[in-house]
C-alpha cells in the first residue's frame, strides 16, 4: 500500500476536507496534486522542483483516464431508455470503483516524484505548502484564496493524521 494513498484516504475522511478538496477541483486544480504537495511537505521534502512534472503527469492522466470515467459515471446517474435501471446503477458502481482505482494509480505515480524532491529546510511547513499551492494555482489560473482556504482546512484537520 502506498504511504501517500493511506495519508490521503485518512485525511479525506476528516470533517471539512471533502468540501475543501471539491473547492480546489472546482477552481481547476487536481486534488491529487494538492494532496501530494501537502504530503510531500509533511514528509520533510520540498515539492517545488518536481511540481511541474507532477502537474503534467496529473493533467495527462486526468484527461485520458480519470475524466472519461467520471463523465461516464455522471451519465449513468440518469437511466437510459431501454437500459434496465438497476443494471445501469450496478455499472455506475463499477465505474466508480474504476475511477477510484485510477485516482490511486495517479497517486502512486505522484508519490514516486517525491523521492527526487530535496529535503525541506523550512521550519514552517504550512507556509511552504501554501507557497507551493499558490504556484500550482497560478499555473492553473486559479484564485490564490482557493489555495489558502484549502491549506487552512487541511492543517486544521490533519493534526491527527
Amino acid at each position: 500500500m502506498s504511504a501517500f494513498w493511506t495519508f490521503s484516504v485518512k485525511l479525506y475522511g476528516k470533517d471539512g476536507v471533502k468540501p475543501a478538496c471539491l473547492a480546489l477541483q472546482a477552481a481547476g486544480m487536481d486534488v491529487n496534486v494538492g494532496l501530494w504537495i501537502v504530503w510531500t511537505v509533511m514528509n520533510g521534502r520540498d515539492p517545488g522542483p518536481a511540481l511541474g512534472q507532477a502537474v503534467e503527469l496529473s493533467a495527462l492522466w486526468s484527461a485520458r483516464v480519470v475524466k472519461p470515467l467520471r463523465t461516464s459515471r455522471d451519465h449513468l446517474k440518469q437511466p437510459f431508455q431501454g437500459v434496465e435501471e438497476n443494471a445501469a446503477l450496478a455499472l455506475r458502481q463499477k465505474v466508480l470503483a474504476a475511477e477510484l482505482e485510477a485516482e490511486k494509480l495517479e497517486q502512486y505515480a505522484l508519490e514516486s516524484l517525491a523521492q527526487a524532491c530535496p529535503e525541506n529546510r523550512e521550519e514552517d511547513r504550512r507556509t511552504l505548502v501554501l507557497r507551493r499551492l499558490d504556484e500550482y494555482a497560478a499555473r492553473c489560473g486559479a484564485a490564490g484564496q482557493t489555495a489558502t482556504a484549502f491549506v487552512e482546512n487541511i492543517f486544521e484537520t490533519s493534526k491527527n493524521v
